[in-house]
């Protein structure tokens, strides 16, 4: 099966318009290479792709199925284009990110949504994912740019601070259990949590392995807030970012307490395999993380001086 756009593309404009001539006037080729195209396309398939008729051509039913489809090669492949010359200019492409839970609840959506908001012609995939397979995934060359905790070995990569990730422990408002709480402890009670697929719950489930225990977990939910409303409820405890706890106990009636573990007091590091190397619409982003991560630091800062006064 020998054909090309170019046939593709006189092919559509002959049934578009209904005639050789039309193909060839918004082509800019004469008639016969027109014809000589369309009988070389009937050629390959073997089929007949149009029929003559007294005003001009029409498709026949091989045609109208190959319509379908060239019309969405060619649509494709002016996307294609499209993109593959905002990425040679470096103003966008599609850059592959890397987080674990709490970044991408707590911090990623309204980071990302600046960030897009000013960049029109860049697009993000995000993939929620531990920290230890994050780090592995950046050196393969399988993803641009990751949020990792600090407890990951970042050997080989390029790292900068960014954010606190302090994870919490939320109980009901009339439960008597007060904190620090241990984690071997927190495992002797009935547990909310998110689904199984979400990095955090991968986490917590390999510290309950090491521990040579398996949490009792009631019932798992989609996001922080379901987590926090059915803690609220009194059906069992649950771990959550600081940011979350703060968030929703404005509302809600739960208690937050410390974790005694010192895995849950941890920092969260921007990593990626060789800045230099990135397209210049993922440097914009790492620079953009840079940025957020120092205006966090100023206002953690600031809070901090206000608190003391």
């Amino acid at each position: 099966m020998k054909f090309d756009l170019t046939d593709l593309r006189i092919f559509l404009s002959a049934v578009e318009g209904g005639s050789l001539t039309a193909a060839a006037l918004q082509n800019n080729i004469v008639v016969a290479a027109v014809s000589a195209r369309l009988r070389k396309m009937e050629d390959s398939f073997g089929l007949p792709l149009v029929e003559r008729t007294g005003r001009g051509i029409r498709p026949t039913l091989a045609g109208d199925i190959l319509v379908g489809h060239a019309r969405k090669v060619l649509d494709d492949t002016r996307k294609l284009e499209i993109e593959l010359d905002a990425f040679s200019e470096g103003r966008g492409g599609t850059i592959r990110l890397l987080s674990n839970t709490n970044m991408l609840s707590e911090h990623m959506p309204k980071l990302l949504g600046s960030f897009l908001r000013q960049n029109p012609d860049i697009f993000v995939t995000v993939t929620d994912k531990p920290s230890m397979e994050v780090v592995n995934l950046l050196r393969n060359g399988e993803a641009d740019i990751g949020i990792v905790a600090s407890s990951a070995d970042m050997t080989g990569l390029e790292r900068w601070r960014f954010v606190p990730d302090r994870l919490v422990l939320i109980v009901p408002g009339d439960w008597a259990l007060e904190g620090p709480v241990a984690y071997a402890r927190i495992l002797d009670h009935p547990l909310i949590a998110l689904n199984t697929t979400v990095a955090l719950s991968q986490f917590l489930r390999r510290l309950a392995t090491e521990l040579g225990r398996r949490a009792n977990i009631r019932i798992r939910v989609e996001n922080f807030e379901s987590l926090c409303r059915i803690v609220e409820c009194g059906a069992g405890l649950g771990i959550v970012p600081e940011s979350a706890a703060r968030r929703y106990g404005r509302d809600m009636g739960f208690r937050t307490l410390e974790i005694a573990d010192g895995w849950a007091e941890r920092e969260l590091y921007v990593c990626v395999r060789n800045q230099q190397q990135l397209p210049l619409y993922a440097q914009k982003l790492l620079l953009h993380f840079q940025t957020y991560a120092e205006e966090a630091k100023n206002a953690a800062f600031l809070e901090a001086a206000i608190v003391k006064i």
